[in-house]
């Protein structure tokens, strides 16, 4: 009996099958991937500055200091090219370099690198060509520096992996194919171009294994963060979670210069639930009502935690107040539509939620704190409003005393009994 040959498909998906055991992609399923690399930027700062200093403070000297530096300038390159050269320092390598070391050293670290780090290691590759091309004319060439250049691309400026193969690839071809085009086909060039292949697969294996180390690290320190800091009944964050969380996101919004949101969601009446239903069918209240909120925190960056009892909070990063708002609604409506009966409630049949929802832009000198304050008084002036509702807290953050709570608590905790 005759068996049939492979078809090609059968023989690229195998190929591929191979290929993914031997070199697995670097990548999660979202949300996951979202959460890594807003990590793995935080994360890979302290390395970008203490190596992008040096790195464009040598390129700074070597292309704009006066003395030794300008003779060797004179001596690199011919009286008729300097214009072309004066065109790559102060138009090119100045701003570049700039641009880099302001995004690294400022504020605007964690929203502008992923942006500008790559065009600037393309742009800087390509300006190291042109110098390398022009200085052929007078016999000198950088071809030591281009190995460097590309590892500089997987090593210097805290990109992704898939990122910096593509720009040490573009450098690469970008370096083979000028030198074509230039005429520059000698022996020599050929091996400094192999050379810099050479680098390149360097880099590209280094990076990967250095990349997926770093992955699995985080992921076995999320899921063991994520056991000690996760609620048993409902399946979201704890107390604990929150209170780390919402400290790294105060932080993050100064620095950032955006606004934070907190909602203080609480059960209409649960005491009198637990004491009609029983605290089994209490528990069961609590996890339905907590996936329910959980999807008003999908965002990589927001968060959904039980705050304790039968209150629960929802942390956002990044949004104003009609957005807080329009979650608001949204959470009603999703808790209505649970349909879970409450016979004990003087609000209506069904279980119901009241909201105490305050947004600020975080500022120097204050904590997290007094958000959490202006959310609890919106809470409780929910309460006092006939509860089943939401009251927005932002303008009263201007006046607000930390630790001095200006709605009636005792009031607020009589009506909630």
């Amino acid at each position: 009996m005759q068996t049939q040959p492979p078809s090609n498909s059968r023989r690229r998906r195998t190929l591929r099958e191979r290929f993914v055991r031997w070199l697995p992609p670097l990548t999660f399923a979202q949300p996951l991937e979202s959460q890594y690399r807003n990590w793995h930027v935080e994360h890979a700062r302290e390395r970008v500055q203490y190596s992008m200093l040096p790195a464009m403070g040598v390129m700074l000297i070597l292309a704009l200091a006066g003395g030794p530096f300008a003779e060797m300038r004179h001596t690199l390159f011919a009286a008729d090219q300097r214009e072309i050269v004066d065109m790559l320092r102060f138009g090119v390598v100045l701003p570049t370099c700039t641009a880099m070391l302001l995004v690294t050293y400022t504020k605007v670290y964690s929203r502008w690198l992923p942006f500008t780090a790559p065009p600037v290691a393309m742009i800087q590759g390509l300006c190291l060509i042109i110098f390398d091309l022009l200085m052929h004319r007078q016999g000198f060439t950088l071809s030591a520096v281009m190995p460097m250049l590309v590892l500089s691309a997987f090593m210097l400026f805290g990109m992704m992996h898939i990122q910096a193969t593509v720009i040490a690839t573009a450098i690469v071809a970008a370096y083979g194919i000028s030198g074509w085009l230039a005429g520059i086909n000698s022996g020599q060039r050929l091996f400094d171009v192999a050379m810099s292949c050479f680098a390149l697969i360097l880099g590209y294996f280094f990076h990967y294994s250095f990349a997926r180390s770093q992955r699995l690290n985080w992921f076995r320190n999320m899921l063991l963060t994520d056991s000690v800091h996760r609620d048993a009944l409902t399946n979201i964050g704890n107390r604990r979670m929150f209170d780390v969380h919402i400290e790294r996101l105060w932080n993050q919004a100064i620095r950032t210069r955006v606004p934070i949101a907190l909602l203080l969601v609480d059960l209409d009446h649960f005491k009198a639930f637990n004491d009609h239903a029983g605290h089994q069918a209490g528990d069961t209240c609590l996890s339905r009502v907590a996936g329910a909120i959980a999807m008003s925190a999908r965002r990589p960056l927001d968060l959904a935690a039980r705050y304790g009892g039968e209150e629960f909070v929802v942390l956002l990063f990044d949004v104003k107040r009609d957005r807080v708002e329009e979650l608001c609604r949204d959470l009603h409506a999703n808790i209505a539509a649970l349909q879970l009966p409450h016979p004990a409630s003087s609000v209506g049949p069904h279980v119901s939620v009241s909201i105490g929802a305050a947004c600020v832009e975080p500022q120097t000198g204050r904590n997290h704190e007094g958000l959490i304050q202006l959310a609890d008084e919106a809470l409780y002036a929910a309460k006092e409003g006939g509860r089943n509702r939401t009251v927005v807290m932002d303008r009263e953050y201007a006046t607000l005393n930390t630790g001095s709570f200006r709605v009636p608590r005792s009031r607020a905790r009589n009506q909630a009994a």
